[in-house]
C-alpha cells in the first residue's frame, strides 16, 4: 500500500496485478507527480520502469535545457517506453502531459505496438513458428528501411530486437521440446496492452506552493532562475483535463491530499 494512502488500495491493486501497460500522469508542475510515480514504482519494482523527461535533460544537461538537445531528449524518453512496452514492463510516463495533444504521443505508441502484435499474432496462427519468425524478421527490416516518415521506426527496431532474442531463446528451448511455445502467448499480452491516466487535480495555487518550497530550486537556480507562479499559471490555462475518449482505458483522479477520489472506466 501506498505510505500514508489507505483508500488507494484499488489503484496498487489494479496497478501490481497489471501486464504490460502504459500509466500516463497528467499534471501541473508541482502536483505530485514524480512522488506518485516513485510509490507506484515501490509497488512492483521488477516490472517497472519510470521513463522522466525532466531527468533524462538532468542526465545530459543538469538543469540547462539545451533547445538543440530537444530532439534527443524526447528520442530517449520514447525509446524508454517502447522498449519497456514491448519487454513486457509497466512504463510510467512521469511528465506534466497537460494537452491532448501531447498525450496522443504516447497513446498512439502504445496503440501501434498493439496493432503490430495483433498483426503477426494472426500470422502465429497461420504458420510454423520457425518460419514465422522469419518472416516477422524480414518485414521488420524492410519497414525499417522503407518507412517513408521515420516515425515508427523506433518501434519497428524494437520489435526486430524481440524476434532476435526470441531466436536465440528457441534455440536453446530445442533441447526441451515438452515446453509450451513461449512466443504466442507474449503476443497475445503485447495485443492487450492497457492505457491509463493518473490525473493529479490539485489546484494552481497548492502547486505554486509546493514548488516554491521544492529544495532542488537551489540547483535549478544555478542554472536559471524561474519564475514558477507565472508557468504554473500558464500551463494551467493550457491545460486539457484526461478524457476516456482520447484511448484510454480508464482514468483515475488524485486529489491535494494524494487521495484517489474517482475512477472513469
Amino acid at each position: 500500500m501506498l505510505k500514508g494512502v489507505k483508500s488507494q488500495s484499488h489503484l496498487e491493486r489494479d496497478f501490481n496485478n497489471a501486464n504490460a501497460s502504459l500509466w500516463v500522469l497528467v499534471g501541473l508542475v508541482g502536483a505530485g507527480k514524480t512522488t506518485f510515480a516513485q510509490k507506484l514504482w515501490s509497488i512492483s519494482p521488477p516490472k517497472t520502469i519510470r521513463a522522466s523527461l525532466d531527468e533524462i535533460i538532468q542526465m545530459v544537461s543538469f538543469y540547462d535545457y539545451e533547445p538543440k538537445m530537444s530532439g534527443f531528449y524526447i528520442g530517449v524518453e520514447r525509446s524508454s517506453i517502447i522498449d519497456g512496452l514491448i519487454n513486457g514492463y509497466k512504463v510510467i510516463v512521469d511528465r506534466t502531459n497537460i494537452t491532448r495533444k501531447v498525450r496522443a504521443r504516447f497513446i498512439s505508441l502504445a496503440m501501434e505496438l498493439k496493432k503490430i502484435s495483433k498483426e503477426y499474432l494472426n500470422l502465429y496462427d497461420k504458420t510454423d513458428e520457425d518460419i514465422f519468425m522469419e518472416r516477422c524478421e524480414v518485414n521488420l527490416i524492410e519497414s525499417i528501411l522503407l518507412e517513408e516518415s521515420h516515425k515508427n521506426v523506433d518501434i519497428c527496431s524494437s520489435f526486430l530486437k524481440l524476434i532476435r532474442s526470441w531466436k536465440a531463446k528457441k534455440r536453446k528451448l530445442e533441447l526441451f521440446p515438452q515446453e509450451l511455445s513461449f512466443i504466442k502467448e507474449k503476443l497475445k499480452e503485447l495485443t492487450e496492452i492497457e492505457v491509463i491516466s493518473i490525473y493529479f487535480d490539485i489546484p494552481a495555487e497548492v502547486c505554486i506552493k509546493r514548488r516554491l518550497s521544492d529544495p532542488r530550486n537551489i540547483l535549478r537556480d544555478k542554472v536559471e532562475k524561474v519564475n514558477w507562479k507565472a508557468v504554473i499559471k500558464r500551463m494551467q490555462r493550457h491545460f486539457e483535463e484526461p478524457d476516456i475518449n482520447e484511448g484510454f482505458d480508464r482514468i483515475y483522479r488524485i486529489d491535494h491530499t494524494g487521495k484517489v477520489v474517482g475512477k472513469i472506466l
